[in-house]
């Protein structure tokens, strides 16, 4: 990706269907018959989960339990990475599908990264002594600086073998740290989660990106264009409020991009609204992305939505969350290339 080429499309990952290779399938052409540059493998089932069940499969010091993740003592990383089939998805669609490759510039995989993992284990016997939580109920394994670096480990694992398979953007999908990084730092180091953070995405040789939802402190912004990822996704049309905390000078004259959230993504369903009245229409989408060319280059600018869809299948079921969704990324799509 050439920053003279400026203004691509891509999406954030997770879709409101359930988690079967026929909806993976639907998903992932949509995408591509929509026009979006880099389609994603669909997420179709909990970011956290993806990873995290998998792992517990091989490691006995995880287990999962009601959905719950607990961390009983010390481990260490396989060797061999887990949840790679998300990745290999996309190989094998255009290995049967040859046709439809040269529909897009590129492809895109997200991983859900070490900070936000560890957010979601709790932590059980030895390893649980003296830690007081702050804003748990119990003691997390993202306290743990130890713990966290060894899903950075994990995580690096599975973008080395993404890359190694070609994809094109890989994304370390961290909304945790926007709660993580505020005013100031809980339970961590400025230099450790660069650290972390450059830890994880150190095996991927194309375009690197974080995903962090929410509004983005100044101070986590600085942390995120200290790192080495090239591409900063965030949620712009949620929350207007980061058109204040990034400017056209963080990007200009780097080899970073702004990933620019454009439709929202999450919201509750009112009675007596249509399908269409959710749906951003095409001309404010081309004066949102406009604004966004005006203040930050198109050169810097990438634009996709805000977040996953995946909350729209409990508000709205999956035929209507769908729905919606897949049109709010037409409209989207339709909106960026009136203004090419």
């Amino acid at each position: 990706m050439n920053k003279e080429d400026g203004l691509f499309t891509t999406v954030v990952g997770s879709w409101p269907l359930s988690n079967n290779h026929e909806n993976m399938l639907r998903v992932f052409t949509d995408l591509i018959h929509l026009g979006i540059d880099f389609p994603c493998y669909p997420q179709l089932l909990s970011m956290t989960h993806q990873f995290l069940s998998p792992l517990s499969e091989k490691i006995t010091q995880l287990e999962e339990i009601d959905q719950k993740f607990y961390l009983y003592n010390d481990f260490e990383v396989p060797k061999k990475p887990s949840a790679l089939e998300y990745g290999e998805f996309i190989v094998n669609f255009f290995n049967d599908h040859p046709d439809l490759k040269a529909s897009i510039k590129g492809t895109k995989a997200c991983l859900t990264g070490p900070f936000t993992l560890t957010f979601e284990i709790i932590l059980k016997n030895e390893i649980a002594e003296g830690l007081k939580p702050i804003i748990f109920e119990e003691p997390r394994a993202v306290m743990v600086d130890w713990i966290v670096d060894k899903f950075a480990d994990f995580t690096k694992q599975i973008a080395t073998a993404y890359n190694i398979m070609g994809i094109d953007i890989i994304s370390c999908d961290e909304p945790i740290l926007g709660l993580l990084v505020g005013k100031k730092i809980l339970f961590h180091s400025e230099d450790f989660i660069i650290n972390t953070i450059n830890k994880a995405i150190s095996g991927i040789r194309k375009l690197s990106s974080i995903h962090v939802c929410g509004r983005i402190s100044p101070y986590l912004r600085d942390l995120l264009l200290k790192t080495d990822v090239k591409i900063l996704d965030h949620e712009f049309s949620t929350n207007e409020q980061n058109f204040k905390i990034f400017e056209k000078k963080h990007f200009q004259g780097t080899d970073k991009f702004l990933a620019l959230g454009t439709v929202h993504s999450k919201f509750v369903r009112t009675q007596d609204k249509k399908i269409s009245d959710y749906v951003e229409h095409v001309d404010f989408l081309k004066k949102f992305i406009k604004r966004g060319i005006e203040q930050y280059g198109k050169e810097n600018l990438i634009i996709k939505p805000d977040c996953g869809f995946l909350p729209l299948k409990e508000t709205f079921g999956e035929k209507d969350g769908y729905e919606i969704a897949i049109r709010k990324v037409k409209n989207m799509v339709l909106a960026l290339n009136s203004l090419k």
